[in-house]
């Protein structure tokens, strides 16, 4: 089911970048600090959502294996107190 929704999304995405270049063809003009060029605004939009996407990607990649290092110590703390309690339960039997 995740790789239909995986595969539908990657379609809609490259469905509305076909229409974003379609719909703008006009020549923008960058100046950047010693050069200027001029290109379609189809691919500007389409390099800052690239950029956005991908800096957005990395934040994400930074906290979640931030959180999941610290889901693995706190597991890895909690199994001794678990292998203690579960020895203080047998001897009381």
């Amino acid at each position: 089911m995740f790789k239909v929704l995986k595969i539908i999304l990657v379609v809609l995405c490259l469905f509305c970048a076909f229409l974003l270049g379609s719909q703008n063809p006009q020549l923008v003009q960058i100046n950047y600090i010693i050069a200027s060029n001029t290109l379609p605004l189809a691919v500007i939009i389409s390099i800052c959502f690239i950029l956005g996407v991908t800096i957005g990607c990395f934040i994400s990649f930074k906290l979640f294996s931030k959180l999941k290092w610290q889901n693995y110590r706190l597991k890895k703390q909690l199994a001794p107190e678990k292998n203690n309690s579960k020895l203080i339960a047998n001897k009381d039997t």
